[in-house]
């Protein structure tokens, strides 16, 4: 017999198996992994606060060390990016069955029909213990 919290949970995969936009998912980790990686830019110097605090330190300084520092710290990062991008073609070249973009579609579609299960069982021992506690 079918339950009606599988039917929710493969009806959450389904929706963000075809809604997600891998694209934007892959930008944000590969954003994020280089913030991490790149020496200068640290984990978490890409929120606004940090951002704001190394431009007052840029402006305050005017040292020349600091700007050629920037500069090479970009170079990097961009570099790492395209390293990230070139990893992630040859991924998709070797495994074609297996797309990057496939695995954040699976991934989402997973965490989406464990939240959409989650939520049906929380709902439903709400109401389940509701009409117990009356009797």
């Amino acid at each position: 017999m079918i339950s009606l919290d599988w039917i929710c949970g493969q009806c959450a995969f389904i929706y963000a198996f075809n809604k997600i936009k891998p694209a934007v998912i892959v930008d944000k980790l590969i954003e994020a992994v280089v913030d991490v990686l790149v020496p200068g830019k640290g984990a978490g110097e890409s929120n606004w606060f940090w951002r704001n605090l190394r431009s007052l330190e840029r402006d305050s300084d005017r040292n020349i060390e600091q700007l050629s520092f920037d500069v090479s710290s970009l170079r990097s990062s961009v570099s790492k990016e395209l390293d990230i991008r070139g990893e992630l073609r040859n991924w998709d070249r070797e495994f074609p069955y297996f797309h990057h973009e496939l695995i954040v579609r699976y991934a989402a579609g997973f965490l989406a029909s464990a939240v959409a299960v989650a939520a049906f069982g929380q709902v439903r021992s709400l109401f389940s213990s509701s009409k117990r506690s009356r009797y």
